[in-house]
């Protein structure tokens, strides 16, 4: 071999020396990346179920809320339904001499008192 094949050699070995020490600690930066890149996936997938259970928490309480409203608005209404089947037995017994019939509107009203309970204890 002549003194310049050696040296040409001699320059493309140290070339690739370099290259693959260059190539080397690129791998080793994207075996890095990649298991930091894997840590924080695991650290976001716990952060998604923390925050699942939080929603699905809140939605059960947005539930409970609901249903209180709901049944507030319905014992709003049978206070309302009361207070008008009051003023209509007042109105009867002022309207009304007969016992007989005083006696049958309250029987009426009475019923419709318990069909409201009823309704009440449904909910």
């Amino acid at each position: 071999m002549s003194v310049e094949q050696e040296f040409t050699a001699k320059i493309v070995n140290e070339e690739n020396e370099m290259l693959f020490v260059r190539f080397n600690r690129l791998n080793n930066v994207l075996f890095l990346d990649n298991a930091n890149a894997r840590d924080e996936i695991v650290a976001l997938k716990s952060q998604v179920r923390n925050l699942t259970k939080t929603i699905q928490e809140k939605e059960k309480e947005n539930n409970k809320l609901h249903e209180r409203l709901k049944k507030q608005d319905f014992l709003e209404k049978s206070k309302e339904i009361q207070k008008e089947s009051v003023k209509i037995v007042s109105n009867k017994i002022q309207k009304s001499k007969d016992s007989v019939e005083l006696k049958k509107t309250i029987t009426d009203l009475i019923k419709e008192i318990d069909v409201c309970v009823a309704l009440l204890d449904d909910y």
